[in-house]
């Protein structure tokens, strides 16, 4: 436990130093830093080869080369170097010379007078998102996962504050999200990891995983559309912020049901994207981990229903 803690305040003050170095760098300058330091974990973290080519090799199958698979993963790394370089521009996007960084589609899907979710992956610049849709009009709040470092996570915050963006804690959210989104407001989730808590079954890339039903479930209680959203660096080096449709909540008369399909089809909205430029998703990540106390707890709340169905089917007969 004192180790943990203390390799966390380590990472926590090499990362704070990186962040101040970084910032005083041009553009130009950061970005390449980025993907040299993002180079050089690829090589000497093997956690990062040995799931990245396991992921790979799950969600392709012999659809790809080796090769392919490889160049992939190379670009992956890259992608999470220039993210990390590029985090310190986010005020840059709040100004009005930060519309110059990126393009905007789909903008009119949104109704403004009404309240969203917006769900995205960890592709392209994720963390650009939240300030780019604050930059085009709109009022955005993000939920994110607190760092372990009180430093760190002040410091990171404040960044990401910094783009004209709310956030909430995704610990103690749903209080102040429903009252975000009753006033109009749009609350963007990255929904592509592998949850701990509020697991559905779904599948993506077409193998079974688990996946976070926090957005559908926000979304119903709220009573708003669900737009996927993503940030996707083009070959100029510019972004292009895309909004789409909303996904078509189920609407089966089973709200447990409901709940797994139109998570599903959040899962799906990602996929989608993510297979146009594999190389910007985080396949770093442990996506298809096992959940045993998920399937558990889904099994339970699946009985629980049926057995509420039938009792409410004998009442009435």
């Amino acid at each position: 436990m004192v180790e943990g803690a203390f390799r966390h305040r380590v990472y926590g003050a090499l990362t704070r130093a990186a962040f101040r170095a970084v910032r005083r760098l041009p553009p130009s300058a950061a970005r390449q830093l980025g993907l040299t330091l993002a180079g050089l974990a690829g090589h000497l973290i093997p956690r990062i080869r040995k799931v990245g080519r396991a992921n790979l090799d799950l969600a392709y199958g012999d659809t790809l080369t080796p090769d392919e698979k490889q160049h992939i993963l190379r670009g992956a790394v890259a992608n999470l170097g220039i993210v990390a370089a590029e985090f310190c521009r986010i005020p840059e996007l709040a100004a009005p010379a930060g519309r110059r960084l990126f393009d905007v589609t789909g903008l009119e899907y949104i109704d403004q007078d009404r309240g969203a979710v917006f769900v995205s992956a960890h592709f392209g610049n994720w963390e650009w998102l939240g300030p780019a849709g604050a930059a085009v009009g709109l009022k955005v709040a993000l939920v994110v996962r607190p760092f372990d470092d009180p430093k760190l996570n002040r410091l990171i915050d404040g960044v990401r504050r910094s783009g004209n963006v709310e956030t909430f804690s995704k610990d103690n959210a749903m209080g102040p999200l429903l009252t975000w989104l009753r006033e109009k407001g749009a609350a963007g989730i990255l929904a592509d990891q592998s949850p701990r808590e509020n697991g559905v079954p779904v599948t993506f890339f077409g193998q079974s995983c688990w996946a976070t039903a926090g957005p559908a479930l926000i979304a119903r209680r709220a009573r708003v559309p669900i737009h996927p959203v993503f940030m996707t660096r083009q070959p100029d080096g510019r972004y292009l912020l895309a909004f789409e449709p909303p996904v078509e909540p189920a609407e089966t008369g089973d709200p447990l049901e409901d709940l797994r399909l139109t998570t599903q089809r959040i899962q799906d909205a990602l996929e989608h994207t993510i297979r146009t430029r594999p190389e910007q998703w985080l396949w770093m990540h442990r996506r298809w981990r096992p959940r045993e106390r998920l399937e558990r707890e889904w099994k339970e709340r699946k009985a629980r229903r049926i057995r509420k169905t039938a009792g409410a089917g004998e009442a009435t007969a």
